[in-house]
């Protein structure tokens, strides 16, 4: 059983030698001799609190290392008083917070203020003389440096009295006296006699301070006559040493204008000046220019003009007599100033690029005209396009259906939308110059009923004039509706004859139709994306109208078609590649629509070049497909089905010579109605078509990692076609066609198998091993927190350590200060409550007393009675 805290402390005290056995007399005065100058009383109390802080558990606080390292002594932390700690915050509380809390919601207090009264060093003499020299300071400080009764001159301005400053002309001015200074100082001198008259406490009359202004007035337009004159007489002097300095220079005296006199100042020699000036003051004034009008203003000018075109037509219908004004009416700014370029020296203009009967899609497609800003196109009289006509590359040559070269059609770009007008149309031509907006196709057919298609783009012109969206709010819808009913039309004239449909007024519809979608993009785009979606649920696998190709012609001229992803380009090669994969080429029309179709892949891929098997697959399939002689392997992985009738070349019954011909648009349609020499012309134009396609494909995709395994089978397929077997069937022209085909694709695939390299997998990057080794730092240090070779990582890292604990040393006083708050509360709460009930105490003791002694009083003077 341990010992018991009694034993232990009176051992402890015997130990010390407190307690037990005293030292005897002689031992204690020779121990106070060796230890002169010391008390000790001071190493008693010592050991006596040693030995309280030895039998209190909670007085010490130690901490245990975690892990004992050798050669580190006691670290920081490792002892603690928190008793000690506790009693110091606890008075510093008291110290600061305590007071707050007891002056909070306290207002009012007396603070004195005056000099050395808070100065413990300073005795009361000093003190009040300090209180004198201050009072005395301000005082003076704030003396009569202001005040203007004074006997000096007070307040001065760069040394001069106020008085005998007169006004702000003065010596350093502009303007200076050179003579007549007799007169400046007379009437200085009148101002100086009036100032002196004038006592300073009156104030001056009305007439005497207008006489001080009048003074003043006429000594100012005094020194400006003087410095004029002065300005003159120095000009004559210089001109009449000009001729000497002419001299000098070697130069030929200039012509005089102006205002010269001879050396005798002869009248007759002098330049009637202010005749001159006579005369030009009688001469016509310019008159400005005309403004530049505005859009809205333009448009309303030509709309009015419109409407008086339209109104003297309807009265020449009726038999009316017709003005002079209206039998004239002005064709607008465009013809008038430039009608006729060549009277200005500019030539004949730019010619219009020839639009004929042979359809090139890459004429609309590859049109670059521009539209202006408020969506109008470059339009002439009859309603056509002006364009300028580009030259032929080599590269639009080869492409399909270039019968006749495809032209670029490059628009004229104009600085304003009216000037895109062209010439306004001022022709009439029985064309009706006024028409309503359609809002239904049905009413469009009957405005366009007795109309040539040729006039269709004029009435369109001038509907968009008559109804812009600047002449009135509501015509933005109905141009929105108007152009949705314009792309149905344009569909509807296509279908009508589809094997010549009219090329020309289509093209100009479609660049119309452009104009519009920039106005109202979501419009047009939801009409194309109907029309879209008829053709796919329709005629995904079918044969395809003439309407269906303008519609592709003009998407890829309208939207831009090298968006990753567009909401009407991205469905149309949806659709066109559906039908190249699914639809069979069973007839040669099949295969001109198809051909076509891979004409928009290719031109739709021109800019982000993205690859389409679909398209690739079909021209090989097609190649074969016409081959004279079946090919016995087929290399590739496109379908192959051999037709019902062959559609193969056949061999002519006799020599004949034919000439490669690109594939008109009026052969996609016409294909399945000719025969014989006709039926094998179609046959070796479209032959010549692929190849040229073929070429553009292995152009536009060169770049492509799997290139060789596209176009290796193609090479093959060519290769068949070049075989001797083949070559009586096959022209020479046609064989010349493909050997260049052929020399094409041998190029590119040599290069494209230099360039070839194997797959490989991602890499990664390699896993070191894991090692179990511990890493040794050569510099290690126990004061080191981290050895990061980052030192603004460890900086950062060092900054959170120490924000982290001063937080929490924060919190914890915080947390200290609300304990604190809530007992002084506490306390004060409990004495308050004390306070009240000893209160009550007194007065209840008081009132029983009074209470008592009444009634005491009261029986006896009961007894008394």
């Amino acid at each position: 059983m341990p010992e018991s805290q009694l034993k232990r402390l009176k051992a402890s005290l015997r130990t010390a030698g407190i307690t037990g056995q005293q030292k005897s007399r002689k031992a204690a005065k020779k121990q106070r001799q060796s230890t002169t100058g010391h008390d000790s009383r001071l190493d008693r109390n010592a050991t006596l609190q040693t030995i309280r802080e030895e039998f209190n558990p909670f007085e010490i606080k130690t901490t245990r290392e975690k892990h004992a390292v050798i050669g580190r002594g006691k670290f920081k932390g490792a002892q603690g008083r928190p008793g000690l700690s506790k009693q110091i915050g606890e008075e510093n509380r008291k110290r600061t917070l305590l007071v707050e809390m007891q002056k909070r919601n306290k207002a009012g207090g007396i603070l004195d203020r005056r000099f050395g009264e808070n100065d413990p060093t300073m005795t009361p003499e000093e003190k009040m003389l300090e209180r004198f020299t201050k009072e005395k300071q301000k005082r003076v400080r704030g003396g009569d440096i202001f005040n203007l009764d004074d006997d000096d001159d007070g307040l001065t301005h760069f040394g001069q009295s106020l008085g005998g400053l007169v006004d702000d002309f003065d010596d350093q001015n502009d303007l200076m006296l050179s003579d007549d200074e007799p007169t400046r100082k007379r009437l200085l001198d009148t101002e100086g006699s009036d100032d002196e008259d004038a006592s300073p406490e009156r104030k001056k009359s009305k007439a005497e301070v207008m006489k001080e202004v009048i003074a003043k007035s006429k000594l100012h337009k005094y020194e400006r006559q003087k410095a004029k004159e002065d300005d003159d007489e120095d000009r004559e002097k210089l001109d009449a040493q000009m001729n000497d300095i002419w001299a000098l220079l070697g130069a030929k005296k200039p012509a005089t204008i102006g205002l010269t006199t001879g050396a005798n100042n002869e009248p007759g020699r002098e330049y009637d000046y202010d005749v001159a000036v006579r005369e030009m003051a009688f001469d016509k004034r310019s008159k400005p220019s005309e403004r530049t009008k505005t859009g809205e203003e333009k448009l309303q000018e030509e709309s009015e003009r419109l409407k008086k075109l339209e109104e003297a037509r309807q009265k020449r219908m009726r038999g009316e007599e017709v003005s002079g004004d209206e039998r004239e009416a002005p064709s607008g700014d465009d013809e008038a100033d430039f009608g006729d370029a060549a009277g200005y020296g500019l030539g004949a203009g730019i010619p219009t690029a020839p639009v004929g009967g042979n359809f090139n899609p890459d004429e609309l497609v590859d049109g670059d005209y521009e539209v202006s800003e408020d969506g109008y196109i470059d339009v002439d009289e009859n309603g056509e396009v002006n364009a300028s006509g580009a030259e032929h590359s080599d590269d639009y040559n080869s492409d399909y259906g270039g019968v006749g070269g495809s032209d670029e059609l490059e628009g004229n770009e104009e600085d304003d939308f009216l000037e895109v007008l062209g010439n306004k149309s001022g022709k009439d031509n029985g064309l009706a110059f006024t028409f309503p907006c359609p809002q239904t196709h049905e009413e469009f057919l009957e405005i366009v009923r007795d109309i040539s298609i040729d006039d269709l783009p004029t009435v369109v012109q001038r509907i968009r004039v008559l109804y812009h969206p600047k002449l009135d709010a509501e015509n933005k819808h109905k141009l929105a509706r108007f152009s949705e009913i314009l792309l149905q039309h344009m569909l509807l004239v296509a279908n009508r004859s589809p094997s010549a449909p009219p090329f020309k007024p289509l093209e100009t519809l479609i660049r119309h139709l452009h104009a519009l979608a920039k106005s109202y993009p979501d419009t047009v785009s939801r009409a194309f994306r109907e029309h879209l979606n008829i053709i796919h649920e329709q005629r995904s696998t079918e044969d395809l109208k003439a309407g269906d190709f303008i519609l592709f012609t003009a998407i890829s001229t309208i939207f831009p078609t090298s968006d990753h992803f567009h909401q009407v380009v991205t469905p149309t090669m949806i659709v066109i590649c559906q039908w190249l994969g699914q639809a069979s080429p069973k007839s040669l029309s099949r295969l001109g629509m198809g051909t076509y179709l891979v004409t928009m892949c290719l031109q739709y891929q021109r800019l982000s070049k993205r690859y389409v098997p679909e398209a690739t697959h079909f021209v090989l399939r097609a190649l074969s497909l016409l081959a004279p002689v079946r090919q016995e392997k087929l290399s590739g992985t496109f379908p192959y089905e051999e037709p019902e009738a062959s559609l193969r070349i056949q061999k002519p019954p006799q020599k004949e010579t034919v000439e490669v011909r690109k594939m008109n648009f009026a052969d996609i349609f016409n294909a399945e109605e000719k025969s014989g020499a006709d039926r094998r012309d179609i046959q070796l134009s479209l032959l010549a078509t692929l190849a040229s396609l073929l070429e553009r494909m292995a152009t536009l995709w060169v770049g492509k990692t799997a290139f060789k395994m596209i176009f290796e089978p193609a090479l093959e397929i060519i290769e068949h076609l070049l075989h001797k077997i083949n070559k009586s069937a096959i022209g020479s022209a046609h064989r010349e066609k493909l050997l260049a085909t052929k020399a094409g694709l041998e190029g590119h695939l040599l290069h494209a198998r230099k360039n070839l390299s194997p797959l490989t997998l991602h890499y990664h990057r390699p896993l070191p091993i894991k090692t179990y080794i511990p890493k040794f730092e050569e510099t290690y240090s126990l004061d080191k927190r981290s050895y990061d070779p980052n030192a603004d990582r460890v900086a950062m890292s060092k900054l959170k350590a120490e924000y982290k604990r001063e937080k929490k040393g924060a919190l914890r006083e915080l947390r200290k200060d609300s304990r604190f708050i809530a007992r002084e509360k506490l306390k004060e709460d409990k004495k308050t409550s004390k306070e009240y009930h000893e209160k009550m105490r007194r007065l209840t003791a008081m009132i029983q007393t009074e209470e008592g002694a009444a009634g005491n009083e009261y029986k006896r003077a009961k007894r008394r009675k």
